[in-house]
């Protein structure tokens, strides 16, 4: 299992991702330089304070919004061979995030020694 942190590292790395992939690797002809960075940036700069923090309800919805992301990397993988190579480390890190999302899920042992609790 991947420890939780890594989905924050992802977040940060994906971020960068956006930015080299619509700033300067290949910016969308149809959108334009400014309205494509934008667009692929800031949804994942809105939760980001929280995702830092690490918070459960702020990795959920960052994962809601990576699934957007995950989309458009599979489409752009398929048809683009120039943006190929960022869209397949894009898809690599959004799947490290979600692989690093179940260690929320799991229980741990309560510390209290009450009776009622066993």
């Amino acid at each position: 299992m991947i420890p939780t942190h890594w989905a924050r590292w992802s977040w940060l790395a994906l971020i960068g991702v956006q930015l080299a992939w619509f700033g300067w690797w290949s910016p969308s002809d149809v959108l334009g330089y400014w309205p494509a960075l934008l667009l692929a940036t800031v949804p994942l700069l809105f939760p980001l304070p929280w995702i830092l923090r690490l918070s459960p309800a702020a990795l959920v919805v960052g994962g809601m919004i990576l699934l957007l992301h995950f989309s458009v990397a599979v489409s752009e993988a398929w048809v683009d061979p120039v943006a190929r190579p960022l869209a397949l480390l894009q898809i690599a890190l959004i799947v490290v995030y979600f692989l690093a999302l179940p260690a929320f899920g799991r229980r741990r042992p309560r510390t209290t020694g009450d009776a009622a609790d066993r």
